[in-house]
């Protein structure tokens, strides 16, 4: 969980083409479908509008550098508070797709890419992590992560809160947070070594730093070993009706044995497959200012 800008084990995200388990038609489709308008909207008209259009009203986003922003009110005070917002284009692509079982959640995760807008210039590779939540036909935004895009915030945007409370392990994702809260324990315990290699999924992934994902629990196991002691803690979560597919966002801590410890953020994505314990499929996070009293 929790991202470690450490992390280089795994296939250069340029060279991985995740094969997209598409829908010739109805949900899936349609989900493909919101996330490329909002892709497309982003570059025509600015990444604010996309999210005035396709972010929940709870929504969360978790952009580099800023505090866990809930709701399209605080992300746009935090896009319009970091420099140059209005000269970089951001747009992006899907390579993987997970869709529940009643089509109330979906996931869509891939390539980011930021390009200058005003002038001619190189394009700067990132990577997402969109969930989407169905409603009477329609596909919002309830959580979405990027990694390795820019600007990065580096001061907090007045009017939100540097860290959150944690989320209750109640509600129809209680069984998500309490995963979450689980695999936390056991990576205080026991390290993380043994955390990620117990909750990930067979075929999950993580996204880490330099244009690199994890895949597969023993890959992503030596992605987080050495001496760090991490900590976190959810403070949202949603999950589908039908309980097989659900997220959880938090803050962590990841202290080293010497230096200064990182403070980061996450978006991890858990399945419940039916007769099997809930597992996360997808994980990743960033950077977020540091608190005076990291839990």
């Amino acid at each position: 969980m929790r991202i470690q800008l450490t992390v280089l084990a795994g296939v250069s995200l340029s060279l991985l083409l995740l094969p997209l388990r598409l829908v010739a038609q109805g949900a899936g489709a349609e989900l493909l479908a919101s996330d490329r308008a909002a892709s497309t909207l982003s570059s025509d008209s600015g990444f604010i509008a996309a999210l005035g259009k396709s972010l929940d009203r709870g929504g969360v986003l978790l952009w580099p550098g800023a505090p866990v922003v809930l709701g399209a009110d605080e992300a746009r005070r935090l896009l319009v508070a970091i420099s140059a917002r209005d000269t970089m284009r951001l747009t992006w692509q899907p390579l993987g797709v997970e869709l529940a079982r009643d089509s109330t959640l979906g996931v869509t995760w891939g390539v980011a890419v930021i390009t200058p807008r005003l002038t001619p210039g190189a394009p700067h590779i990132g990577r997402y992590t969109a969930v989407w939540r169905r409603d009477a036909g329609r596909w919002s935004i309830s959580a979405l992560l990027f990694t390795g895009v820019k600007p990065v915030a580096t001061s907090p945007a007045p009017g939100i809160p540097l860290s959150r409370p944690p989320a209750p392990a109640t509600g129809p994702a209680g069984h998500f947070v309490a995963a979450d809260l689980a695999f936390a324990r056991l990576s205080g315990d026991s390290g993380a070594v043994v955390a990620f290699r117990t909750w990930a999924a067979p075929d999950a992934i993580v996204s880490g730093g330099s244009g690199v994902l994890t895949r597969g629990p023993d890959a992503i196991a030596s992605g987080v070993a050495g001496p760090s002691v991490w900590r976190w803690h959810p403070v949202a979560a949603g999950s589908s009706r039908t309980g097989d597919l659900g997220w959880t966002a938090g803050e962590a801590v990841i202290k080293p044995e010497t230096g200064e410890p990182n403070y980061s953020k996450y978006l991890t994505v858990w399945i419940r497959p039916a007769g099997s314990p809930i597992r996360f499929l997808t994980d990743g996070g960033n950077s977020r200012p540091a608190t005076i009293n990291p839990r």
